[in-house]
């Protein structure tokens, strides 16, 4: 049998946040998803993640959000959680200066049938310097595109589907290097399938939620798992906080 070893750090009473998903991150950049899910491996309680938050994973998204270009979202998740448009408060916009980011973020929602309201708080409310970006294909829907290319930057990403890593390039050509994803398991699955995701910060809330809901990724199954390396761990009140850097399938895995 291996060797097994415990490694047990001292107890840390205030973590700062910031420095600690900054870390290994501002520099480099990347995809990173965030994603809650529930001891026995639910996404959701009661249909949305907020069943499932801690006051703890509600600092950590903040801070992830402190620290990202732009936020990734699929449209349905972007429906389910009630997306807005992002307003930082001038505390929160002087962190990100003192961070190098630019006061305001975006949103880029995934969609490849424009199924979403034109006249939503997720792009009536954005800021002129930060637009909601919509990423789309080349078969959605001409007048759909036209009622929210209106309110939103529409790119496509693909010709039938959208593809991660289009999506993902489309972003990075806009400067928007730190790519925050949070949603949802459909998304998360397209990432790590295409081998875009960097980086997964995971909070694994101190909940069974039963039967029913479904995982934090969803689709059609994998010939292979995504191996994933611990880089960092946090703990509150039993939830656990967990910075994996998501591996690659293939030689060299």
């Amino acid at each position: 049998m291996a060797r097994v070893r415990a490694l047990l750090p001292e107890i840390a009473d205030d973590v700062d946040l910031h420095a600690w998903y900054a870390r290994d991150w501002l520099d480099r950049g990347g995809v990173r998803v965030n994603f809650v899910s529930s001891v026995d491996g639910a996404s959701a309680a009661g249909g949305v993640s907020k069943g499932l938050q801690t006051p703890g994973d509600n600092r950590v998204f903040a801070a992830l959000r402190d620290l990202a270009d732009v936020v990734l979202v699929g449209s349905g998740t972007a429906h389910a959680e009630g997306y807005r448009a992002v307003a930082f408060s001038a505390r929160r916009r002087a962190v990100r200066r003192e961070h190098g980011l630019r006061e305001t973020m975006p949103i880029a929602v995934l969609s490849s049938s424009l199924r979403l309201e034109s006249d939503a708080a997720l792009f009536a409310g954005a800021d002129p310097a930060a637009r909601t970006l919509v990423l789309t294909c080349a078969a959605a829907d001409p007048d759909r595109r036209r009622a929210l290319a209106a309110v939103a930057d529409v790119v496509d990403c693909g010709d039938d589907a959208v593809e991660p890593a289009l999506a993902r390039r489309a972003l990075v050509e806009r400067g928007l290097t730190r790519i925050l994803s949070e949603g949802g398991p459909s998304v998360l699955a397209g990432l790590a399938a295409a081998g875009v995701a960097d980086e997964l910060c995971l909070t694994l809330s101190p909940l069974l939620a039963g039967p029913g809901p479904g995982r934090i990724v969803a689709g059609a199954g994998w010939d292979d798992p995504r191996p994933l390396v611990l880089t960092g761990l946090l703990e509150e009140d039993g939830a656990l906080f967990c910075r994996y850097r998501v591996g690659r399938v293939g030689p060299s895995t």
